[in-house]
């Protein structure tokens, strides 16, 4: 009779990554762990222990009505999240289809979606450039937004008026510009490549834009804050409001994007306690938007 070799490192590597790569084809969020590690991680302590000291037989007893309880809890957990996944599609959908009634693109807009801006945010910029009109916006952190806003001002704004994006990344520098040559926008955007750098604000240094070609004549009427990525720092938007105050006009309104993030909501906290002069109005969604709006 043959004896079984013993397993290498290799093949443990091997289990390893399907392991991972098949708890990753479940979709499972960090937000989910409540509802599916954690109880796991539970009953398998409890079953241990009452195993340990009573026998096998009690474990059954006291785990089947846990693993029930816990079964029921998923269950109704999974409901609540397709529930709200849902309720989030249609809002999306809504926010596209008013884009496309309030704008008449040259050629169909890229799609919408995970990291590239949201619908909401899309059609929140179109209605406050439709209602406000603004001369200039500033935008930190190119993308589809762009295109949109550029849209938006030609169709609706003075015919002066312009945005002036600035991304961190050269390559979505080029992207965004290749988008806007193709919708023939190249004389209502300017996207600037604005590498991030250490910069200091108080006793504290943050990576931010770099903004020696941020060259403005007219007062920002409209600013945009979404960057830097929240992976670059901590508080990574908090920046674009002190560096940025002295240039806002008197009626700017800010949109933030993300704002569900417990960073963003720290930043508008920190803003609101800094510049007394703004109010904020929150739009619940699923990555969430902050508008401040001055009041002064």
């Amino acid at each position: 009779m043959g004896v079984n070799s013993p397993i290498s490192n290799e093949q443990i590597g091997i289990m390893i990554r399907r392991i991972i790569e098949d708890l990753n084809s479940l979709n499972i969020k960090y937000k989910d762990n409540n509802f599916i590690f954690i109880p796991s991680i539970l009953l398998l302590i409890i079953g241990f222990s009452v195993h340990y000291f009573f026998g096998f037989e009690a474990a059954i007893i006291v785990e089947l009505p846990l693993i029930t309880c816990v079964l029921i809890a998923l269950l109704f957990h999974v409901y609540r999240s397709i529930e709200k996944d849902l309720e989030e599609e249609r809002t999306q959908t809504q926010a596209i289809q008013s884009i496309y009634t309030f704008i008449t693109p040259r050629y169909p807009l890229p799609s919408m979606s995970r990291w590239t801006a949201y619908p909401d945010l899309a059609e929140t910029i179109v209605r406050e450039c439709m209602t406000h009109k603004p001369k200039l916006v500033v935008e930190l952190g190119s993308g589809i937004s762009t295109l949109i806003t550029a849209y938006a001002l030609e169709q609706y704004g003075e015919k002066d008026a312009h945005i002036i994006s600035l991304d961190h990344s050269q390559e979505y520098t080029q992207k965004t510009q290749d988008l806007l040559t193709v919708h023939e926008l190249e004389t209502k955007a300017q996207v600037l490549y604005s590498p991030l750098e250490p910069t200091q604000i108080g006793n504290k240094t943050y990576s931010w834009y770099n903004i020696d070609k941020l060259t403005i004549k007219d007062t920002i009427d409209l600013l945009i804050v979404d960057g830097p990525p929240v992976k670059t720092n901590q508080l990574a938007r908090y920046p674009a409001l002190p560096l940025l105050f002295s240039k806002l006009s008197k009626e700017c309104i800010i949109i933030l994007d993300d704002a569900a993030r417990p960073s963003e909501q720290q930043a508008v906290s920190q803003w609101l306690r800094e510049f007394p002069g703004f109010k904020q109005e929150y739009i619940s969604s699923k990555k969430g938007l902050s508008i401040l709006r001055r009041t002064l």
